[in-house]
């Protein structure tokens, strides 16, 4: 048992001399070192750039318009030639230059067409129009009241006799069997007339007769710059057709070419 102790105490001695000769670290090896952790940076220390909330937004928005509808693109940018027309026009002199007259009455058709093709042919912008209208015939002189058509005739014989031979019997919508005696431009030879049948003991009456018929006219315009153009004849003022100075229609020019800006949105 003491040899056991002995041994025992002497094997202690030598592992002591022995780890104090060669140290516990270059016996089993150094043990790997676990790296420090990593200390955090703020983004404003380090090189990066920090967006805002922001900015981000805006740059959003501005991706937008650059990506939006090219219909959009196209009506922005008509609205804005609209507008610079607009303006335009607004400086221009906008005075009325024109020269324009009514041409007529004119009671043929094919001579409307005619004397609007002489103002054409120098270059005179000429429109035709017409209406329906009643023409004044005369003042008839007329005795009236008869039922039957015998009944005119028998004051036809009358008046025969007693020298009055001009006279028609006429029937109307209006009235029928009248006994008409003639229908006079002027009214002072249709009241002369009267009196004389009324001394011969006739009732006579007068009446303004008119009739329907297409009446046409000519509306010229031209130019302030030239010399007032006077192309009717002789005879057409004798058939009472004249050129009289008339007020110029608006003119829708400007207008249209505003709304043919429009049209191309």
């Amino acid at each position: 048992m003491r040899v056991f102790f002995a041994l025992l105490l002497i094997a202690n001695i030598a592992f002591a001399v022995f780890q104090w000769l060669l140290p516990y670290e270059q016996l089993f090896g150094e043990q790997k070192k676990v790296p420090a952790a990593e200390q955090l940076q703020l983004l404003t220390d380090a090189n990066t750039q920090v967006v805002s909330e922001a900015e981000v937004v805006a740059k959003a928005e501005a991706r937008v318009e650059a990506e939006s509808d090219p219909l959009a693109e196209a009506v922005a940018r008509i609205e804005k030639e609209v507008e610079a027309e607009r303006s335009r026009l607004a400086t221009e002199d906008n005075s009325d230059k024109r020269v324009c007259y009514t041409i007529g009455p004119i009671k043929d058709k094919a001579r409307a067409i005619e004397i609007s093709g002489r103002y054409s042919g120098k270059q005179v912008e000429t429109t035709i129009k017409s209406n329906l209208e009643k023409e004044y015939q005369g003042v008839m002189v007329y005795i009236g009241g008869h039922k039957t058509r015998s009944g005119a005739v028998k004051t036809a014989n009358r008046l025969a006799a007693k020298g009055i031979t001009d006279h028609i019997i006429v029937s109307s919508p209006e009235r029928s069997n009248i006994l008409s005696l003639g229908v006079f431009g002027l009214k002072r030879n249709a009241d002369r007339l009267k009196r004389r049948v009324e001394k011969l003991g006739f009732s006579v009456k007068t009446e303004l007769r008119y009739r329907e018929r297409t009446i046409y006219w000519l509306y010229a315009e031209q130019s302030s710059e030239a010399d007032l153009l006077q192309l009717l004849e002789v005879a057409d003022n004798e058939s009472g057709i004249s050129q009289i100075p008339t007020q110029c229609l608006p003119t829708r020019a400007k207008n249209n070419k505003i709304r043919a800006l429009k049209g191309q949105a």
